[in-house]
């Protein structure tokens, strides 16, 4: 961990400015501007911007004495700017400008550079108000020497306060603050930051960068970041799920819930749910419901599609049977003397075998053989074949008989038919083999027509009007009664693709089974309790709880900022990839542990007294 290249200080320099970390930036610039001899150009870029050393030094110098005179001239622009306010409205028109504004209007015309960046500003701001602490507290010991005691005394905290407040105020008017807010964040990083005045600097830096963070893209992001790793059970497992999840359904984005599979994640949805009024979760469940049921009708098709197969099956094989029948030549008798040699005897040895028996089979059997006597050609006997499957299929218990209870036996009396018919009528048994090979994709039709039957709930699609939800439970029932079938007329190929539609059903509810001991109100309290303790962090940081009670009035300042977290929280709960790079974003062990060792590395390098490192 001793030695880094220049590339990862850039990148560990973007990663602490992402996060906020003043502080830790400050001191990465300055190592990735030690490096310069081993990356030059690039160390110009990130220290200098375009501008090369030997003009950027100069103008930081004429910075710097652009901030001491603007701090200097605090004091008679405090007095001179609301009295010429005052002249102002008495004349009606602007006669005489601000004093603030002619000083720095003349600091201009003598040659001193104005700042240009954000970054620039903000420093501005932050030395002219520590300018005005020292220049203050001069003039009051010279003018008043008794009264001026105080201020010499308590000078740490009035420059504190002036850093905190200032920088506040900077860094809220550079991310879009209005005039009342910056006041109000000038306010609260006064009070926050001589909090921290008495521990380390980088402390006092965080106090204040963590009350303009909330209104801040980058901020935001960390803060939710942070939220999504509180709430979650395990929040390196988390991301790597989120980040390699596959989903077993295409054509919608899963919720962070279902990707992770994290039981804290699961638990925080349904609260999270109610903080979007919009319904982007209901519209979400409806994509998924929409992309599940595309599968189910690719597989299913309509009951168009079926009577198109059953007419398409029946063009190409019923000319093939009634060639057959046509150019039977057999004679009644004959085809009689046939039915008693082949389906009686048939009908005999099932009596005699031990399922004969059976009530049911006994009867069934005495039916069928009365059946198949009324028929004196192969075509007779094709139609009295037709009642025999029927049977078989159940279809004709409902009168009263238990035909199907002797299915197995039926199904023998049946083949015995087939070879009658088929001696009788050479080309009948080649009809049957092409009728039952253009069956299968029809009685797949009709199996999967069945299964969609079966899974939709009553629940109305939110989004789609006439369309309903698929029910979880049904789904898995159906599921495993086709698993359970080994007849089944879906292929091995229909029913995996059954069963990951089953899979994303079941990732989708995942909540069902991850339910929080206790009532509802008491897990959504809990929840939104974790949410408002790691944003409140950031507004007075971890300090001492009167700095929190005093900063409470303030808290108007991060109404738009928590909505604006909220709406990212949402976000991040619907989209796996954005809550996993919020939590790498919210992750210090990808800033903290790598500003340690470079800072080891500088002062390896000797450079530690530059950085005030020991």
């Amino acid at each position: 961990m001793d030695e880094f290249t220049y590339e990862q200080v850039i990148q560990a320099l973007r990663n602490a400015d992402a996060a906020g970390d003043v502080e830790a930036a400050r001191r990465l610039a300055q190592i990735a501007n030690s490096m310069t001899q081993e990356q030059p150009s690039s160390a110009m870029t990130t220290v200098f911007g375009d501008r090369p050393p030997a003009q950027e030094i100069p103008r930081q110098l004429g910075l710097t004495a652009r901030a001491g005179l603007t701090g200097a001239a605090g004091i008679p622009s405090i007095i001179g700017d609301p009295l010429n306010q005052l002249l102002n409205m008495i004349a009606g028109r602007e006669v005489f400008p601000p004093v603030s504004q002619s000083v720095q209007q003349m600091m201009s015309r003598a040659g001193l550079p104005q700042p240009e960046t954000a970054q620039e500003r903000v420093v501005q701001d932050v030395a002219s108000a520590l300018s005005g602490v020292g220049t203050t507290a001069r003039l009051a010991q010279t003018l008043a020497p008794r009264a001026a005691a105080p201020l010499s005394e308590n000078l740490g905290l009035q420059a504190a306060g002036a850093l905190g407040g200032a920088g506040a105020a900077g860094l809220g008017r550079e991310e879009g603050a209005g005039a009342l807010g910056q006041l109000g964040l000038g306010v609260l990083g006064g009070m926050v930051a001589p909090g921290a005045a008495g521990t380390t600097a980088q402390a006092l830096t965080r106090a204040t960068t963590s009350s303009v963070r909330p209104f801040t893209e980058a901020g935001r992001q960390v803060i939710t970041g942070q939220v999504l790793r509180e709430l979650a059970s395990d929040p390196e497992a988390a991301m790597r799920a989120a980040q390699q999840y596959r989903p077993s359904v295409p054509g919608y984005r899963p919720t962070t819930a279902q990707a992770t599979r994290d039981v804290g994640l699961i638990a925080a949805e349904t609260p999270i749910r109610g903080m979007e009024p919009g319904g982007r979760f209901l519209a979400q469940t409806s994509e998924a419901n929409q992309a599940r049921m595309t599968i189910l009708d690719r597989l299913a098709k309509d009951e168009t599609a079926l009577s198109q197969a059953i007419k398409k099956r029946d063009e190409v094989t019923a000319p093939l049977r009634e060639r057959a029948f046509a150019q039977s030549t057999v004679d009644p008798d004959t085809f009689q003397s046939a039915i008693a040699l082949n389906v009686d005897n048939t009908v005999k040895e099932i009596l005699r075998s031990p399922a004969g028996k059976r009530g049911t089979v006994d009867k069934t059997m005495r039916w069928a053989q009365e059946q198949v006597k009324r028929a004196n050609t192969p075509a007779e006997l094709y139609e009295v074949r037709k009642d025999l499957r029927d049977a078989a299929q159940g279809l004709l218990d409902k009168e009263g008989a238990a035909f199907s209870l002797a299915k197995k036996q039926l199904e023998q009396v049946i083949r015995s038919v087939d070879d009658v018919i088929e001696a009788g009528a050479p080309g009948y048994k080649d009809y049957l083999s092409k009728y039952a090979a253009s069956s299968r994709g029809i009685e797949s039709l009709e199996a999967a027509q069945a299964v969609r039957a079966k899974v939709l709930s009553t629940t109305p699609d939110p989004s789609r009007v006439g369309d309903f939800l698929i029910s979880q439970p049904a789904f898995t029932r159906a599921i495993r009664a086709i698993k359970d079938d080994p007849r089944t007329p879906l292929s091995k190929t229909q029913v995996a693709v059954l069963e990951r539609v089953g899979r994303d059903l079941d990732e989708g509810v995942l909540q069902r089974g991850a339910k929080v001991p206790g009532s509802d109100t008491f897990k959504n309290l809990s929840t939104a309790n974790i949410i408002g303790g790691v944003v409140g962090k950031q507004i007075v940081g971890e300090g001492n709880p009167a700095l929190q009670k005093l900063a409470a009035p303030l808290n108007w300042l991060y109404n738009g900022t928590d909505d604006k977290i909220r709406e990212l929280l949402v976000e991040a709960m619907l989209d796996p990839k954005l809550a996993a790079d919020l939590m790498k974003k919210a992750s210090v062990m990808r800033v903290e542990p790598l500003s340690k060792a470079l800072q080891k590395k500088a002062l390896n390098m000797g450079y530690g007294s530059i950085f005030g490192l020991e």
